[in-house]
């Protein structure tokens, strides 16, 4: 393959999304990229969740029928927490997934937020100590304080994007957290098949897949294209998960159901087809068969892609315990 389709050119990536309204998402492309550490899949799981499981290794129908168990991303919404109900209540063992992007983004970045808050005291220790200088026109002051400007507004765009990240990274933990324990109160009996979550904090580095979803992303021009990086991580942590973390001695060599819980009214639905339709993001056939897919771990099943949000909320009405459907609309109500 040419060298060219597998390398990310910087300075035509930053233009090209940018003027595509991508601008977060050329700057991580980048540092993915160019970036040198943290280049294998880390994850964890949270101490009182693995307690809660210590039997796991007694559950027989792992052992007989290994592809019972389902790895779903989940991350405590009512779409992903719908799909996880109605699997536990069909007797799967649910292996939950949730990326830290916030987490990911700042191991990344930490070298860039330092220089800000290095940048921003300088600023504050000039303008302090700010003076006449006779030497400058008022032409050249200009000049210095416009490039100042936009170079503090693109520092503030990015800070307010990070900031973002955190406050939904910090919102969906703690509503998996309240979800698993209203879950296991309404249903004891499934206490041993909702595995601990699978909390991830990096993924391995692709430099040929990332170059390929990234260019295709050029060539689609997007007027919208906020979070698509999400599905990109997702891809490409499928790619080098190890289904071993959790479970001793369980060897999954067959495809494995690996679900996301996207629905007919998610934000980017359209980019989304077209990474399909492109060969970006493998999709299951009906029911989660991925045998035409050479057992790989990056086929996604999405259950409910045909479904709109409002069909998805009317289903969990009918199907939620009351406890958990209060807890989604008293959540909404707040959010208004």
């Amino acid at each position: 393959m040419d060298l060219i389709t597998l390398t990310l050119n910087k300075n035509h990536l930053w233009s090209g999304l940018s003027i595509a309204g991508l601008g977060l998402v050329t700057y991580l492309t980048n540092r993915y990229i160019n970036n040198n550490k943290l280049t294998t899949n880390q994850m964890y799981y949270k101490p009182a969740e693995i307690v809660n499981n210590s039997n796991i290794n007694n559950i027989t129908n792992i052992n007989n029928n290994p592809e019972n168990i389902i790895y779903i991303f989940w991350n405590g919404d009512i779409s992903s927490t719908y799909i996880v109900l109605d699997l536990l209540l069909q007797d799967k063992i649910i292996q939950p997934l949730y990326i830290e992007r916030y987490t990911i983004i700042k191991a990344l970045e930490n070298d860039k937020l330092l220089s800000i808050i290095k940048e921003n005291d300088e600023n504050k220790t000039n303008d302090e100590n700010k003076t006449n200088d006779e030497n400058k026109t008022n032409d050249e002051n200009k000049t210095n304080d416009k490039k100042r400007t936009n170079k503090n507004l693109k520092n503030i765009a990015f800070l307010n994007s990070i900031v973002s990240l955190k406050k939904s990274q910090d919102y969906e933990i703690k509503q998996i957290e309240i979800l698993r324990l209203m879950i296991l109160t309404q249903y004891p009996e499934f206490r041993n098949n909702l595995l601990p979550t699978s909390y991830i904090t990096t993924i391995a580095k692709d430099l040929e897949y990332t170059s390929k979803f990234y260019n295709t992303i050029l060539q689609i021009k997007p007027l919208y294209s906020e979070g698509i990086d999400f599905v990109e991580q997702i891809v490409r942590f499928l790619k080098y998960y190890k289904k071993t973390n959790y479970i001793s001695g369980y060897n999954n060599k067959t495809a494995s159901r690996i679900i996301i819980a996207f629905n007919k009214d998610y934000k980017n639905i359209n980019i989304l087809n077209d990474l399909i339709s492109k060969g970006l993001v493998s999709l299951a056939l009906s029911g989660g068969n991925n045998n035409n897919h050479d057992n790989t771990n990056d086929v996604l099943d999405m259950p409910i892609i045909d479904m709109d949000i409002k069909t998805i909320k009317f289903m969990a009405f009918e199907f939620f315990p009351n406890d958990i459907m209060q807890f989604f609309m008293k959540n909404e109500q707040n959010k208004k």
